[in-house]
C-alpha cells in the first residue's frame, strides 16, 4: 500500500458524525469521506488529515457511523501501537502511524530527513513486523519524538540494532550485530553527537578499528598509558629512532635508524626474548608500526638495553607489556 500525504486538516473536536469505512487489502481500516477522486487517486478526508490512496489497494467500502478506537488502559494501547514504512519513490519514506486499524499520523521524510508530520503521535511503545509476523522494530514515542530504547530485529529474531535515545536523538551507546548475533559497531553518543569509544568488530568479534571522540571530535593518538597511574612514575621521552620489521622463520629481526642511518639491531625469537643484538640505540620509546600504518609494538631503551617491550593489537589498545630479565621477556 502506498499512502501519499495530501494536507494536514487535523478536526479533532469536529469529526463528522458520519463517514465512510474504507479497508485496504492489508486489512488497513480508514474511517473518513471520500471527497474526490482523480487519475485513479482518491481523496480520503479523516478526522486526522487528508490522505490520497491507489484506488487499486481499496478492498471495500461501506457507510456508518465513524468509530472510535477504545483504549482503556496503557498496556491496551501499547499492544495496538504500530508503525509501517513505506517508499513511494527513492528519495522519498513514509513512516505511518497506527492505533489499532486507524492511521493516527504520518512522517515524511526525504532523504533520510523528516520533511513533515500529519495527525498526532500518541506517547507510547510503537511496534513495526516483517510480512511474515516476525517483529522488526520496536520503539518508544514521548512528546512527538523518539525516547528511550530502540531496538531492531532480523526476521530469524537475532537483535540488529540497539539504540538509547532522548528527546529525538542518540544519547547513549549505539550497537550493531550482524544476522548471527556478531557484533559488528558500537559507539557512543552524547546529545545527539559521538562522545566515547567508536569500535569496529571483524568478523570473529574482535576489535578491528576503533576512535575515540569527545563532543563530536577525533582525539588523535589516544595515549594508553595515561590509563595507568605506575607508568607516570616512569617518565619516557619518545627517540627519533625509526624502526623497520623483518619476519624470520623463528622470529622476527628489528633494525633501528636514527636520521636514516643504522644504530642497532635486536633479533627477537617467538616468544620475544632477545636472541641477538648489537650496534647501540638511543634512550627512549621507538615505536614500530605496520605496513599500514598502524602500531604494534614499543620498545623502551635505557643505556642500550631493551627495559620493556610493549605489543599493540593492531592500531588498537595495549595486549600485552614485558620486562626483560638477562635477554628473557618476562610479562607484567
Amino acid at each position: 500500500m502506498k499512502l501519499f500525504l495530501f494536507a494536514a486538516l487535523l478536526t479533532g473536536l469536529c469529526a463528522a458524525a458520519r463517514g465512510d469505512t474504507i479497508t485496504l487489502k492489508d486489512g488497513t481500516k480508514l474511517e473518513g469521506e471520500i471527497t474526490g477522486e482523480m487519475e485513479g487517486m482518491a481523496l480520503v478526508k479523516t478526522q486526522y488529515g487528508s490522505l490520497t490512496i491507489n484506488k487499486n489497494d481499496i478492498f471495500s467500502r461501506s457507510t456508518g457511523t465513524a468509530a472510535t478506537v477504545p483504549v482503556s488502559t496503557q498496556a491496551a494501547e501499547q499492544t495496538q501501537l504500530t508503525f509501517k514504512t513505506v517508499k513511494p519513490d527513492t528519495s522519498t519514506t513514509l513512516e505511518v502511524y497506527y492505533d489499532g486499524p486507524v492511521i493516527i499520523a504520518t512522517e515524511t521524510f526525504s532523504s533520510g530527513v523528516m520533511i513533515g508530520l500529519a495527525g498526532a503521535l500518541k506517547d507510547g511503545t510503537y511496534s513495526q513486523y516483517y510480512d511474515s509476523g516476525a517483529l522488526k522494530i520496536i520503539k518508544t514515542i514521548l512528546n512527538g519524538k523518539i525516547n528511550g530504547t530502540f531496538k531492531a530485529f532480523f526476521e530469524n529474531g537475532t537483535a540488529q540494532t540497539e539504540a538509547q535515545y532522548a528527546n529525538g536523538v542518540f544519547d547513549g551507546p549505539v550497537i550493531i550485530r550482524g544476522d548471527t548475533g556478531t557484533l559488528q559497531f558500537e559507539q557512543s553518543f552524547k546529545n545527539g553527537v559521538p562522545n566515547g569509544w567508536f569500535r569496529q568488530y571483524d568478523a570473529q568479534g574482535a576489535v578491528k578499528t576503533e576512535t575515540l571522540y569527545a563532543d563530536g571530535m577525533v582525539i588523535d593518538n589516544p595515549k594508553w598509558t595515561e590509563q595507568k597511574p605506575e607508568r607516570a612514575k616512569e617518565p619516557e621521552t619518545e627517540s627519533m629512532a625509526t624502526a623497520k620489521t623483518l619476519h624470520l622463520a623463528r622470529g622476527e629481526r628489528i633494525t633501528f635508524y636514527l636520521d636514516n642511518k643504522y644504530v642497532a639491531r635486536l633479533h627477537l625469537d617467538r616468544q620475544l626474548n632477545i636472541t641477538g643484538k648489537d650496534g647501540k640505540a638511543p634512550d627512549g620509546i621507538v615505536k614500530v608500526y605496520s605496513p599500514d600504518g598502524k602500531l604494534k609494538k614499543e620498545f623502551v631503551f635505557e643505556n642500550n638495553e631493551v627495559k620493556t617491550l610493549r605489543v599493540y593489537e593492531p592500531g588498537g589498545p595495549l595486549k600485552a607489556e614485558y620486562a626483560y630479565q638477562k635477554e628473557k621477556a618476562v610479562k607484567k
